[in-house]
C-alpha cells in the first residue's frame, strides 16, 4: 500500500521525508518498526483523519475491514462508513467534536463496508496534539465486533428463554396439582360408563402434563446450575433395571421386543442413580416412542475395562438424518424422522440427557445413518472408580 508508506514516512534528521534506505538513528529506526507493525496489524481498523475528519492513513485491518484499498479512500471524509441514520442526525461530526473536547470518544454501533454491508463496530477516536499544542487530527481505530455481538444477543436470549422456562413449569404445576386431586376424587365415586371413561382420558392427559412440566422445570434447573447430585457408590446394573422397569409399559403398548444386557459382576461408579435413571429412561423412552410399532429396542451396559462404563440404547426405526444429527441435543429439538411425521413433546429430553451426563463427567454420542429401519444408537460414557476403590 504504497499510498500508507508515503503518508507514514519517517522524516530523516535534515526534515525530509524519506521512505527508502534503513533509518539512521534509534529514534528513526523505532518509528519506522511502529509504523510497520501499525501497516500490518489485521484485527483492527487503524487510521489517521485531519482536522476535518478526512482519511490520510489507511492500515491492513482498515482494508480488510471496511473493503477499500489505501489509493480507494486516502482523502475521503471518514462518514462514508455510517450508515443513513447516522448520517441524518450529524453523528459522525458529533464524534470528532466529543472527541476534541474530551480527547477522547468511545462508541459502538453499525458501520458499512464498501459493498454496503454492515457490521457492528467498536470505535474509539482519540484527538491528537503536537508538541505545541496545535490540533492536527485524530486518530481512529474500529475492530469488528460482529460476531461478538451475535454471541452476546444469543446469550442473553438464552438467558431470558431459561428464565421463561422456570416460570412457566411453576405457573403450569400450579393448576395441575388441584386437576390431578379432583381427577383422584372422582375415582372414588361411582360413574357411569361414559364419567369413567371421560375420567381415565382426564388421568392420562393430568400425568402427561406432568411429566411435560417437570421435564421443563428440569432443564431449567440444570441450564441454570441449581442441580446438585447425590453422589454415592451405585451399581450401574440396578441403573438398567430401574429404567427398563420405568419405561416397559411403554415398550409394551407399541408390541416392541426388548433386548437387555448387562455383565454379571458389580459395574460400581459414584453418580447419581435417579438422575442416571432419568437418562436411561429419557433415551429408552425415545427409542420406544420413535420406533414403528413391533420394533426392537436393545439396551447394554458394558466395562470397557478402560475406566469406563458405557450405556448403548439402539432401535430399528428410522434413524436420525446426518443433518438432524449435529442438533439432537440441543433444546426443543424434535427432529424430523418418524413413522407419522410427529413425535410429540417439547423436545427437552435429549437436552437434558446431556446436560445430566456432562455432570457426571461424561459424554453422550448419538449415531444413525438416517436410514430407515436401520434406526439410532446412543452411547453413554460414564467414568467408573479406580479399581482398587471399585474392589474395596
Amino acid at each position: 500500500m504504497n499510498a500508507d508508506r508515503a503518508d507514514l514516512s519517517v522524516p530523516d534528521n535534515a526534515g525530509h521525508s524519506r521512505t527508502d534506505g534503513p533509518p539512521s538513528t534509534p529514534l528513526a529506526i523505532a518509528d519506522a518498526d511502529f509504523r510497520l507493525l501499525v501497516e500490518s496489524v489485521r484485527d483492527y481498523a487503524i487510521l489517521l483523519l485531519d482536522t476535518r475528519g478526512h482519511i490520510t492513513s489507511w492500515n491492513l485491518g482498515a482494508q480488510l475491514t471496511k473493503g477499500y484499498a489505501a489509493e480507494e479512500i486516502i482523502g475521503r471524509h471518514f462518514s462514508v462508513f455510517y450508515t443513513r441514520e447516522d448520517l441524518d442526525r450529524g453523528w459522525p461530526g458529533r464524534e470528532l467534536e466529543i472527541a476534541l473536547r474530551d480527547g477522547r470518544f468511545e462508541d459502538q454501533g453499525w458501520r458499512l463496508r464498501k459493498d454496503g454491508s454492515r457490521f457492528w463496530a467498536n470505535v474509539v477516536i482519540t484527538a491528537l496534539f503536537d508538541a505545541g499544542g496545535r490540533h492536527y487530527g485524530y486518530g481512529k481505530v474500529t475492530r469488528d465486533m460482529t460476531a461478538q455481538q451475535r454471541i452476546s444477543k444469543l446469550e442473553s436470549r438464552e438467558r431470558q428463554l431459561h428464565q421463561f422456562l422456570a416460570v412457566l413449569g411453576h405457573e403450569l404445576r400450579n393448576p395441575l396439582a388441584p386437576i390431578a386431586n379432583a381427577v383422584q376424587i372422582m375415582g372414588l365415586q361411582e360413574l357411569s360408563p361414559e364419567l369413567r371413561s371421560t375420567r381415565g382420558i382426564l388421568e392420562r392427559q393430568v400425568g402427561h402434563l406432568s411429566r411435560l412440566v417437570d421435564d421443563l422445570l428440569d432443564v431449567g434447573r440444570i441450564i441454570s446450575g441449581k442441580v446438585h447430585l447425590r453422589v454415592e457408590p451405585l451399581d450401574l446394573r440396578e441403573v438398567v433395571s430401574d429404567a427398563v422397569e420405568a419405561v416397559t409399559p411403554a415398550i409394551q403398548a407399541r408390541r416392541h421386543e426388548l433386548q437387555v444386557q448387562a455383565p454379571d459382576h458389580p459395574v460400581v461408579m459414584h453418580g447419581d442413580k435417579v438422575r442416571l435413571v432419568q437418562v436411561l429412561n429419557n433415551l429408552l423412552g425415545n427409542a420406544a416412542k420413535f420406533t414403528p410399532e413391533g420394533g426392537r429396542v436393545q439396551v447394554s451396559l458394558r466395562d470397557r475395562g478402560d475406566g469406563v462404563a458405557e450405556f448403548s440404547v439402539r432401535d430399528n426405526g428410522p434413524g436420525i438424518s446426518p443433518a438432524e444429527q449435529a442438533a439432537v441435543f440441543k433444546l426443543f429439538n424434535q427432529g424430523g424422522n418418524s413413522a407419522d411425521g410427529h413425535y410429540g413433546g417439547l423436545g427437552v429430553g435429549l437436552s437434558m440427557v446431556h446436560q445430566l451426563v456432562e455432570l457426571h463427567g461424561g459424554s453422550v454420542s448419538a449415531f444413525s445413518s438416517g436410514e430407515p429401519g436401520k434406526g439410532a444408537e446412543f452411547v453413554v460414557e460414564l467414568p467408573l472408580q479406580e479399581p482398587a476403590a471399585r474392589a474395596s
